[in-house]
């Protein structure tokens, strides 16, 4: 029996062992839990200061930025090409010369008959001329003074038809303005009358003056009323008779018009006469027509000479001296020019950063072959977009001053900062935490110890880095929550089935 009784006994203790070794587990548990998450869920971060920069980064090939293919006009014989290729020229030099013998003969042609047409055009053109001033001077000597007469009427006519109408329109203005003398008086008075009827009018109501006195005041105004409307019809007739006076006048300037082109027909007709003759032989004697054929064959001498139209380089020479250009539609050209000096890069700008890109934007161009970068700027951007890939995107032109290391036919690497800021407060950009209301912040410590979240407004960033603009300052120090949540869940659930089994093992 006492061997049982022990045995039950140990087995008890066995039971409370197992059970305090759970239980001191458990409580290591949490105290690891604890320290777990005071300690290691949050990584300091120190704010600092650096330089910052946004940009955008495009990639293309260089190729000059004006490439001109160099043609002639004219089919003749090549006399001199001063230029090889690969020689650098200036916009008007010359490229080539070309034989022009055949033109500068055929002007001397049309030169010589021009000066014989011009010399016979020059009598014919000086009689006629001189006629016609005989017969003017006659008539300025007065031979003609039926004309003169008629003349000095029309004149006369002309004067006294202006003054009619300027008096007409002066009676008519002040009728309609209301500044005729007679009617502003006669409206003064009958201003004056109604104002005085008015009174009594009130005096009367106030039984100050009799029916009789009233009765006075009234025929006062009627008749001043009377007087102003006499006035008006008198100002109204004199306004009809003005109108009647312009058009007398302007019957008899009618009539006098029709007497000065009666008398001066015969000597208009007369002098038209010889105009007519003068103008006839003068257009005979124009010889514009030649004159323009010799100005055309002058100005066809500079096609043959041909000149670089641009600065560049003579990247293509396909002419020599003696040969023969056989036409000017000829597929190959005389030479092809390129401005290596100025290369541009072709882009493609997809359209969320379109909306940022404009023209005269500086960029960097980098050369990758050479390793050098190279100032440039946007000089073109397209007015429609593009669709390769499900993707819209603009094409670009940015040039940038080249030196003699750079190829056409490089790739380059374009980059157009954004915004720039010096020294500016930045955080990693994975230190930053936003609300649901898109507002930024960051876990700082308070004065008791205890983390809290403070607002932050940010600036620009470059992709690792966020400028931080108001919030924080140089040297605070943000605490980063790190993702542990799952590796301590499952050190619970590990630690909880550990307990279980123990307990089991005790039970049993």
């Amino acid at each position: 029996m006492e061997d049982k009784t022990m045995e039950k006994r140990k087995g008890k203790k066995k039971k409370f062992w197992i059970a305090g070794i759970a239980l001191i587990a458990a409580v290591a548990l949490v105290a690891g839990l604890v320290w777990s998450r005071s300690t290691s869920q949050y990584e300091e971060v120190a704010v600092q200061t650096r330089d910052m920069s946004s940009y955008l980064e495009f990639s293309g090939n260089v190729e000059a930025s004006e490439t001109r293919e160099v043609r002639s006009s004219v089919s003749a014989k090549v006399l001199e090409v001063p230029v090889e290729e690969g020689d650098t020229v200036k916009k008007g030099d010359v490229i080539a010369v070309l034989d022009s013998s055949d033109v500068e003969y055929n002007i001397e042609i049309q030169q010589a008959a021009l000066e014989a047409a011009q010399a016979s055009d020059y009598y014919n053109v000086r009689d006629s001329q001189r006629t016609l001033d005989q017969y003017n001077e006659a008539l300025a000597s007065g031979l003609n003074t039926s004309a003169d007469t008629a003349q000095d009427s029309l004149m006369s006519a002309q004067q006294q038809y202006q003054e009619a109408v300027d008096a007409y329109n002066k009676a008519r203005t002040d009728l309609e303005n209301g500044d005729t003398s007679a009617v502003v008086t006669a409206r003064q008075t009958m201003d004056s009358q109604a104002a005085a009827y008015t009174s009594a009018e009130q005096q009367h109501d106030n039984h100050m003056i009799t029916d009789e006195a009233l009765n006075t005041y009234w025929v006062s105004y009627s008749n001043a009323k009377e007087s102003y409307e006499l006035a008006v019809a008198e100002a109204q007739k004199a306004v009809d008779d003005a109108y009647d006076a312009v058009t007398e006048a302007e019957e008899a300037l009618a009539q006098a018009e029709r007497n000065y082109e009666a008398t001066a027909l015969t000597t208009e007709q007369t002098q038209e006469n010889y105009e007519e003759s003068l103008e006839k032989v003068q257009a005979l004697a124009n010889q514009e027509s030649t004159q323009l054929q010799i100005d055309q064959l002058r100005d066809s001498l500079d096609d043959y000479t041909i000149y670089a139209p641009i600065d560049g380089v003579v990247t293509q020479l396909n002419i020599h001296e003696g040969d023969l250009l056989a036409s000017a539609a000829s597929t190959q050209g005389v030479a092809q020019i390129a401005d290596l000096d100025t290369m541009k890069v072709a882009v493609k700008i997809n359209e969320q950063d379109a909306v940022s890109v404009k023209e005269g934007d500086a960029v960097s161009v980098y050369v990758d072959a050479l390793g050098t970068s190279y100032d440039g700027t946007i000089t073109k951007i397209s007015r429609t977009g593009t669709i390769e890939n499900d993707t819209v995107y603009v094409t670009a032109e940015v040039q940038f001053e080249a030196d003699d290391q750079v190829r056409s036919g490089y790739s380059a690497e374009i980059t157009l900062i954004k915004e720039e800021a010096k020294d500016a407060i930045c955080l990693p950009v994975s230190a930053i935490s936003y609300r649901t209301d898109n507002t930024a912040y960051v876990n700082v410590r308070a004065e008791n110890g205890k983390l809290q979240e403070q607002t932050v407004s940010l600036g620009i960033s470059d992709g690792e880095y966020v400028q931080i603009t108001d919030g924080l300052s140089a040297g605070d120090t943000v605490y980063l929550v790190q993702q542990t949540g799952t590796l301590v869940e499952q050190r619970m659930q590990e630690q909880q089935q550990a307990m279980e089994n123990m307990q089991e093992e005790a039970g049993s």
